[in-house]
């Protein structure tokens, strides 16, 4: 009994983490972004790859108080032509607006 407790609570925390990073808003307007924006670069796993957006699952990102979590990032015109597999390990860079996250690199790590 414990241990379907303890999966369902395990179930519903990643559900409210992946609910979270889908419910953030996306408008990646460049001209909105500050001029000495915090960049942030972490790793992570593909997910899922669309035409407009790429998911990403990472660890915790202390600096932001989030918990580990999987996160759409819409593709900036620059990464969109360079689609990668689901289950691809990247590093990924990005930066807050004063509306979203902004994706800034997506480079695969060879592993």
């Amino acid at each position: 009994m414990r241990a379907i407790l303890n999966l369902t609570l395990f179930s519903l925390f990643f559900i409210s983490a992946y609910s979270f990073a889908d419910a953030m808003p996306m408008d990646h307007d460049h001209n909105a972004m500050q001029q000495n924006a915090q960049i942030y670069t972490f790793e992570g796993v593909i997910t899922q790859w669309q035409s407009d957006r790429v998911g990403i699952s990472h660890h915790a990102i202390p600096a932001l108080k989030w918990p580990a979590m999987t996160m759409n990032f819409r593709l900036p015109p620059q990464i969109t032509a360079n689609a990668l597999p689901a289950g691809t390990p990247v590093a990924f860079s990005f930066v807050k607006t004063d509306t979203a996250y902004q994706l800034q690199t997506l480079t695969p790590l060879n592993r």
